[in-house]
């Protein structure tokens, strides 16, 4: 199956150590050690991965206003497969290859099992334009996180040098330097130690497009 040009590897491999997929000073993405992986492909050559195990997200979405500071670090726990685009050389060095019994491990009965699931995933990823177009703006430097969130839903994370995009069903958080914007119950934006907050309604609920 192709996602504009993208396709997955058949070769199997799982984290041979807990390890870090990003990292800065805003944030970390992390996964256990035995996490399983399949490769991306397009154009024969390896864009990212999908993994399938336990990991970890952390993310400073804080703003500091002159009000105080705004909004809660996201932390999440990892157990869906999830996409990752971008930070393949680095991620690969830690990849072996997976066993049948490491497929047993994660509940697979063989490799065909976590292909299906992690086509599935993939093909919903890519049937939002408007992520894929995102992710072509960022180039092959950056990088991008599709994180599973309710069934129909992904929550997507995109980090480039400075510039983080992190999207979820109540939040959206843009962060570059010493400018920031931050939409949850509040509005909050943040340029050069000036900034804007905009108290939304109680209860309120916000769907991200």
């Amino acid at each position: 199956m192709m996602w504009q040009n993208y396709h997955l590897d058949n070769a199997i491999s799982k984290a041979g150590e807990d390890t870090k997929l990003w990292q800065t000073e805003k944030g970390i993405v992390e996964i256990e050690k035995n996490t399983l992986a399949i490769p991306v492909i397009m154009n024969d050559q390896v864009k990212g991965y999908i993994f399938d195990g336990h990991g970890k997200l952390l993310l400073d979405t804080i703003v500091e206003t002159k009000e105080g500071a705004v909004g809660k670090p996201v932390e999440k726990e990892i157990h869906a497969p999830f996409v990752m685009l971008g930070n393949v050389e680095m991620t690969g060095r830690n990849l072996k290859p997976a066993s049948s019994e490491d497929l047993a491990e994660a509940s697979y009965a063989d490799r065909l099992g976590f292909m299906a699931k992690a086509e599935e995933l993939l093909d919903r990823f890519f049937k939002n334009g408007r992520i894929h177009s995102r992710r072509c703006s960022y180039g092959d430097e950056g990088i991008l996180f599709a994180f599973q969130n309710q069934p129909d839903n992904l929550d997507i994370l995109l980090a480039k040098d400075t510039k983080i995009v992190y999207k979820a069903m109540d939040t959206v958080f843009i962060s570059d330097k010493n400018r920031a914007v931050l939409k949850s119950c509040e509005v909050v934006c943040v340029s050069s130690g000036k900034s804007v907050v905009v108290k939304r309604a109680k209860g309120c609920s916000m769907l991200c497009c």
